[in-house]
């Protein structure tokens, strides 16, 4: 057992330095959209995910990024055609995006799911897994859309 856990925590160890590593290239242009705060509620009565970026990205964030985009096709493509649905990719290094970065507290790299007021978190699993477990992203991915739809 212990082995397992020491396996785990030396390849968690890279994936959570990447991200962290992604995330503190662009600490200025973060502090300012955090500081960004709205009361407003994203999109009553439907679920919308959003994957953040910067310009300049890792491997790590391209991965989660397709991975994410791949299982919305494979596996919501009917609610993403009619709408219950909607993913949005967006570069945080355009002016642009900040309004809908600060709303959601969102500075640096993200996958967050989004419906009304409620907000599930996935960068941290999302970085972990979409490039080594398909299968646990997608199943966290649909865990997420679950628990803010209810």
């Amino acid at each position: 057992m212990r082995i397992k856990k020491l396996l785990f925590l030396i390849i968690s160890l890279p994936l959570i330095s990447g991200l962290t590593a992604c995330s503190q290239s662009n600490a200025g242009e973060q502090r300012h959209q955090n500081s960004e705060n709205s009361s407003e509620t994203i999109a009553e009565g439907k679920v919308e995910v959003y994957y953040f970026h910067f310009t300049r990205r890792c491997v790590s964030c391209v991965t989660v990024q397709q991975t994410t985009e791949k299982v919305l096709a494979e596996h919501y493509s009917e609610e993403l055609e009619n709408g219950s649905l909607v993913y949005h990719e967006i570069n945080l290094s355009n002016p642009e995006s900040r309004e809908i970065a600060g709303k959601l507290g969102v500075g640096g790299q993200a996958l967050i799911v989004v419906s009304g007021n409620k907000v599930y978190d996935l960068t941290m699993q999302g970085f972990m897994l979409a490039a080594r477990d398909y299968n646990r992203f997608k199943d966290t991915l649909d865990t997420a859309i679950a628990k803010v739809k209810t």
